[in-house]
C-alpha cells in the first residue's frame, strides 16, 4: 500500500476539538461478545477538495498503524489493511466507492463482523507561502484544518456501535508520527473493543 504522507506533512496536529465518542448502549452485552474482526474501511471525501481523499487515506492509515500496534490490548482482531483492501477491489469497489457503502455491506464484503467507516467533511490547506509569511509576522501559521467523523458499524444489524469525531488544525512542519500520534492514537485510546481487565 502506498503511503500518503506527503500531502498531510502540511498538516500540524496541534490543536484538537472533540467531543466524547458515542457508544450504543448495549455494546458490551451484546455487540462486544459477537464481535471478533474488525475492519478499517476507506474514508469517504464529502468535500470539494480532491486531496481530501488524500487526507482520508492518511488518516485511515493512521487509524489502522495505531490499532494494530496495540492489537493485544483489544478482543478484536483487526484486519490488515492490505486484505481489506484486496477484498474491496476483488468485489469491483473503488476506495471512493467503498467507503460510501453501508456497514453491513462492507462487512459482508470484507468477511468481517463489524467496521470502521467514516468521511472527511472538512479540508482546508493553506499556502505555504502565506504561512511563513503569517510565521514571519505572528509568530505562528495555522496551516491546515482538517475534519472527519469515524464509526464503527456492526456487520449484521448495521447498528451503530461507536463514533468519533476528528478536528485537527495546525502548522505546516507536520510528519507522519505526528499523524499517528495525534489521530491514530486518540482513536485506539478510545477503541471499545478492550479487552478485560
Amino acid at each position: 500500500m502506498k503511503p500518503v504522507w506527503p500531502l498531510l506533512a502540511t498538516i500540524a496536529l496541534g490543536s484538537s476539538a472533540c467531543a466524547h465518542p458515542y457508544l450504543a448502549a448495549n455494546f458490551a452485552t451484546v455487540y462486544q461478545p459477537r464481535t471478533h474482526v474488525v475492519a478499517v474501511a476507506p474514508l469517504a471525501n464529502l468535500t470539494t477538495e480532491p486531496e481530501a481523499a488524500q487526507a482520508g487515506a492518511a488518516i485511515r492509515e493512521a487509524i489502522y498503524f495505531e490499532l494494530s500496534r496495540h492489537q493485544e490490548q483489544y478482543s478484536v482482531t483487526i484486519q490488515d489493511i492490505a486484505q481489506t483492501d484486496k477484498l474491496l477491489h476483488d468485489a469491483g469497489y473503488t476506495d471512493s466507492a467503498g467507503a460510501r457503502l453501508p456497514g453491513p455491506d462492507l462487512a459482508r464484503i470484507l468477511h468481517v463482523d463489524a467496521v470502521m467507516r467514516g468521511s472527511v467533511t472538512r479540508f482546508h490547506k493553506s499556502g505555504a507561502g502565506g504561512q511563513v509569511v503569517t510565521a514571519l509576522l505572528f509568530g505562528f501559521a495555522k496551516g491546515s484544518e482538517v475534519k472527519a467523523d469515524v464509526a464503527i458499524y456492526d456487520g449484521s444489524d448495521g447498528q451503530l456501535i461507536w463514533q468519533h469525531n476528528i478536528n485537527k488544525a495546525g502548522g505546516f512542519l507536520s510528519s507522519p508520527d505526528a499523524l499517528r500520534n495525534k489521530v491514530g492514537g486518540v482513536v485506539a485510546k478510545k477503541f471499545p473493543y478492550k479487552r478485560a481487565a
